[in-house]
């Protein structure tokens, strides 16, 4: 089957729109069977991008039950991924993709002994694959994108696929891509905020969780998320010998540098609203010299000493 989908795949690179949306109609409705492998996945990508809204629905059908764990699959991400990009109808994107993530899994409900409250999108926002999903809702900028996003993904996920009509290229959805953003992170904001402001140590700590919490601060700025990370900052210093401080941390330090400097750049268009700096500063006003006693700590203070505000 694995040789199959390579020679699928093989096929979909030289197809043309028109010729890859011929014979994705009849593939569509199996589309699960084809997220075991890479070139199997590209298959169902290039069939969403050029398929019809009919078969686009076809696809989330056969996906369905199937997002959390197609997500954190090495291959099969990038299909979920492409399938929500392109699909116009977002509130059917919603129900049946978005909503599988937005709560707890079944294998996963809480025990009567964890009182503990952990985000359903924990375990996505710290892997590599799944993680792809929040950023590609979270980021509307293409220089930004192509940070996050490697070669191969920025080439299955490019944007406004066209097809020939009558000989002219005809967009095969009709929103704009940003409108179908914003309206599908509408769904994802209340989530993305409760699992910042209730995991951001977790998300400090892994180079795919710091990137979500960036973006959402960035996105929704709170006091809630400010006091979160501010809180992890200093919640593991000294408890665990083994543990490093947030200010020491490899990822972490990296993730108060950049959103002070985020910050800093745009001081002279933001609106008024939650200040991470002046958190920062009233936070630790008073250890800063603590702070730039370790290397790391010292990127932090640089970074803070760039901010018209302190």
């Amino acid at each position: 089957f694995a040789y199959y989908q390579q020679l699928f795949s093989e096929y979909v690179a030289v197809a043309s729109p028109s010729e890859i949306r011929s014979i994705g109609s009849s593939v569509v409705d199996h589309s699960i069977h084809f997220l075991s492998t890479r070139p199997g996945s590209i298959v169902v990508a290039a069939c969403a991008s050029y398929g019809t809204p009919k078969d686009r629905k076809r696809i989330i059908k056969s996906l369905k039950g199937y997002t959390r764990s197609s997500l954190l699959h090495r291959d099969a991400y990038i299909a979920i991924l492409r399938i929500v990009d392109v699909t116009d109808d977002t509130v059917s994107v919603h129900k049946s993709v978005l909503a599988e993530i937005l709560v707890t899994p079944d294998d996963k409900d809480d025990d009567e002994d964890d009182v503990e409250e952990i985000s359903p999108l924990l375990d996505l926002a710290l892997s590599d694959t799944a993680s792809k999903l929040f950023l590609m809702l979270l980021v509307s900028d293409e220089e930004t994108r192509h940070k996050y996003f490697d070669p191969f993904e920025l080439k299955v996920l490019f944007e406004n696929p066209t097809i020939k009509e009558n000989g002219e290229d005809v967009p095969t959805s009709k929103k704009n891509p940003g409108t179908r953003r914003r309206e599908l992170l509408q769904y994802c904001r209340a989530p993305l905020v409760e699992l910042c402001t209730l995991h951001a140590d977790k998300l400090l700590r892994s180079r795919s969780g710091a990137r979500i919490l960036r973006e959402v601060w960035k996105s929704f700025p709170s006091d809630e998320i400010a006091t979160a990370v501010l809180e992890a900052c200093v919640g593991e210093s000294g408890k665990d010998s083994k543990t490093l401080s947030i200010f020491e941390d490899p990822v972490g330090h990296l993730v108060l540098k950049n959103m002070i400097l985020d910050e800093s750049v745009e001081s002279e268009t933001k609106e008024s609203g939650p200040s991470f700096v002046s958190a920062f500063h009233g936070k630790f006003k008073g250890n800063l010299i603590q702070i730039a006693s370790s290397n790391r700590g010292a990127f932090v203070l640089t970074a803070l000493s760039k901010n018209s505000a302190v």
